[in-house]
């Protein structure tokens, strides 16, 4: 477990050896497959959250979206559109209002620390660094937090990659945050000490394979030959 007193790998440090440069992605070597093979994990959609509606039963969806690739992630609400209810770690239960509610996290140092086999043929990958979360509640009473200012903090990703098909296919995301009290004070007053962002995926893919079966791309505005 990362916590707030440890330091984040730079972007693009190389894990343990098993880290290298193809087609200007950084890459890792996935432990089980064959010695010197380059695997590679990105990954974005959507996770669904269900939130407790005013009785504190789960019936409110919440759609949260995020992004990831060995150089960033993100993980964004952008809006609230119904009314829900949050059990806080230091304000006990609150109840949102409806377009109240936001959270940007943004990542500003990331590192891919491993990829690994998950069961049942899916893989998994770690990855870890610190961001920068904006969060703002709205409620009855008033508003705490902003949406400008900012508050650092670690991170850890786990991705899995159940095959082609995302959610369906068995793709999970989930996003660790470490919160320190004092760097922290609002986040970690609203979500506590080291809360799990995810939830259902319903859009989006997770992708952890071979580097060499990604397809090349050209850079947009590049001529078609």
């Amino acid at each position: 477990m990362r916590t707030t007193s440890q330091q984040p790998m730079p972007r693009r440090r190389l894990v343990g050896g098993g880290l290298g440069l193809l087609g200007g992605l950084a890459l890792g070597r996935h432990r089980a497959a064959t010695q010197g093979e380059l695997m590679i994990a990105t990954g974005t959609g959507v996770n669904l959250k269900m939130m407790l509606d005013r009785d504190g039963e789960p019936t409110v969806p919440l759609r949260e979206l995020f992004g990831f690739d060995p150089y960033y992630a993100q993980c964004v609400i952008e809006d609230n559109p119904s009314v829900f209810a949050m059990d806080t770690f230091g304000m006990g239960r609150v109840v949102v209002e409806p377009h109240t509610f936001f959270m940007a996290m943004y990542a500003h140092e990331i590192s891919l620390v491993s990829i690994g086999d998950a069961r049942n043929g899916a893989r998994v990958a770690k990855l870890t660094g610190d961001l920068g979360c904006l969060t703002e509640v709205g409620t009855a009473s008033g508003r705490v937090g902003s949406r400008e200012v900012e508050e650092p903090a670690f991170f850890e990703i786990e991705a899995v990659d159940g095959g082609h098909g995302g959610g369906a296919a068995g793709d999970r995301f989930s996003f660790v945050v470490y919160f320190d009290p004092k760097q922290s004070p609002v986040n970690h007053g609203i979500f506590g000490p080291n809360p799990t962002f995810t939830g259902e995926l319903v859009a989006g893919e997770v992708t952890i394979g071979p580097a060499a079966g990604l397809p090349l791309l050209a850079p947009v505005g590049t001529p078609a030959p």
